[in-house]
């Protein structure tokens, strides 16, 4: 599995990219005035014709992937250093 991080991501760009095969989970930070705290997104990405789209939606066999990937992607939030206030 391949991963990719980004510190201080812009606001437009994930903070982290985890990915296996057409299974990807990325790492949103996001901050408010109440706080900060990560989202993210899992999609398995397709080929439909000549376009690439991405989907939420698995089979069956992507099941284990997408459990590994959010397991990961749960590791690295918790390893980021809380903010000081």
């Amino acid at each position: 599995m391949a991963t990719k991080t980004a510190s201080k991501a812009p606001a437009n760009k994930p903070a982290h990219e985890i990915r296996s095969g057409a299974i990807r989970a990325v790492v949103w930070h996001n901050s408010s005035d109440k706080g900060d705290w990560y989202s993210v997104n899992i999609t398995r990405s397709y080929k439909s014709g000549e376009a690439w789209k991405e989907t939420t939606q698995f089979n069956r066999d992507d099941l284990l992937v997408v459990s590994k990937l959010a397991d990961l992607a749960f590791a690295w939030i918790q390893a980021q250093p809380a903010k000081a206030e």
